[in-house]
């Protein structure tokens, strides 16, 4: 009877302490996109909190190899920057950077949005439930836009078979790796400390 308590003492304890140091997601909320950071990350001021990193989540964006950055940067400066949005979070990453839906206050999916114009890849491991990223990909497969049309595809190869074919000297590497480092920029002098108090 004595280790019957003491098993449940134990778990009710456990239960205690996870409640309490459990990270809240927060919930949707609106702000003004003040800037765009990289293709897919941005600085949201947040009607209740401070300017907070957000990152579109189940999409990849194109590389700069297929060449489409150019076409990405004007469709977020004229489309997303300076515009009202609902962000609905779905995890926060490292540095408290929000990883979620960026939807217009009119409805329009931005995540989807990207993926329709050909511009990123839906990431099922990531989205495998979001319906409308996979319907996005299929239309711009069809119409063979951006990252799916044919003359980037063999842009890419062929950029992709001269690298492996010509060994580049050391300092190219190093472009090379710091475009690549790109993906993984830290936002964490950005971060939001409401977001995860734990940060601080």
């Amino acid at each position: 009877m004595l280790l019957f308590l003491m098993l449940m003492a134990s778990m009710a304890f456990l239960a205690i302490f996870l409640i309490l140091n459990k990270k809240s997601m927060p919930a949707e909320r609106q702000g003004e996109v003040k800037e765009v950071l990289n293709k897919d990350a941005f600085v949201v001021q947040f009607d209740d909190a401070r300017p907070t990193i957000v990152r579109f989540h189940g999409i990849s964006m194109a590389s700069e190899s297929e060449m489409l950055d150019d076409q990405i940067f004007e469709f977020l400066h004229d489309e997303i920057r300076g515009g009202r949005v609902l962000v609905k979070p779905i995890r926060v990453s490292t540095g408290d950077v929000i990883i979620g839906e960026l939807h217009s206050l009119s409805g329009e999916y931005f995540n989807a949005t990207m993926v329709r114009r050909g511009f990123a890849r839906w990431t099922p491991s990531e989205a495998a439930d979001d319906r409308k990223l996979g319907d996005a990909q299929k239309a711009a497969k069809l119409e063979q836009l951006g990252v799916w049309n044919p003359a980037v595809h063999q842009l890419l190869v062929g950029r992709l078979r001269g690298d492996c074919e010509n060994e580049q000297p050391s300092e190219d590497r190093g472009e090379i790796e710091a475009t690549r480092s790109e993906e993984t920029e830290d936002y964490s002098d950005l971060a939001d400390a409401e977001l995860n108090p734990e940060s601080n």
